[in-house]
């Protein structure tokens, strides 16, 4: 059960580290990626930058740094961007694999505390015969059921707060990379555009 006990309190202070830290690398910030695509739209990046600046999370930073190197080729941009990204993201994983280790082990300990305890209980009946003791019978069935119990109970509870983190990782992931691609885009076209406007004007020049 000690062992137990230790890994009980590492996943509960996981849970919470975890907790804090996910609230703090948000991802997906309500409008924000299309307010900033307006802004780009109507050739106000002074503004869009502001509104970034005024934000925090793991997009803002990135299109924040789009909007910075906009005028580098795309694909030096994206590797900015995927830079930014991934000092943040491996954050996210941190941690994450001592819930996953304690969803396998804990079982594992439980049953070895039920092996325990059936031990225990067998030794018991067979000095029972003798002393007429069924207190230590009992007591060593109860050793076991509450091993297995408590390591069941663990692994359960680490399991959902795995797969919920994990789901949250792969989410703001997502969200990023889907905002930094589209804002990326415009400001291609937004390039594009200007390019062209510079030719046409050298052409008339001309």
């Amino acid at each position: 059960m000690w062992p137990l006990l230790a890994l009980s309190l590492l996943a509960f202070y996981t849970i919470v580290d975890r907790a804090i830290t996910y609230r703090s690398i948000r991802g997906k910030v309500s409008g924000l990626l299309e307010q900033v695509i307006e802004h780009a739209q109507n050739n106000d990046l002074a503004g869009a930058s502001q509104l970034l600046e005024t934000k925090s999370g793991v997009m803002a930073d990135c299109m924040r740094v789009a909007l910075e190197y906009r005028h580098l080729p795309v694909t030096q941009v994206e590797r900015i961007i995927q830079e930014v990204g991934e000092e943040q993201f491996n954050q996210l994983e941190d941690r994450l694999p001592i819930l996953d280790t304690t969803t396998t082990i804990s079982p594992l300990l439980g049953l070895l505390g039920t092996l325990l305890g059936m031990i225990a209980t067998f030794q018991a009946i067979s000095t029972s015969h003798n002393s007429g003791d069924n207190n230590a019978i009992l007591a060593g069935v109860g050793e076991a059921l509450y091993a297995t119990a408590t390591g069941l109970s663990i692994a359960v509870i680490c399991f959902i707060a795995y797969n919920y983190f994990s789901a949250r990782q792969r989410a703001i992931i997502g969200e990023t990379e889907l905002a930094s691609t589209k804002l990326l885009n415009v400001l291609s076209e937004i390039n594009a555009i200007g390019q062209q406007k510079e030719m046409e004007r050298e052409s008339v020049l001309a």
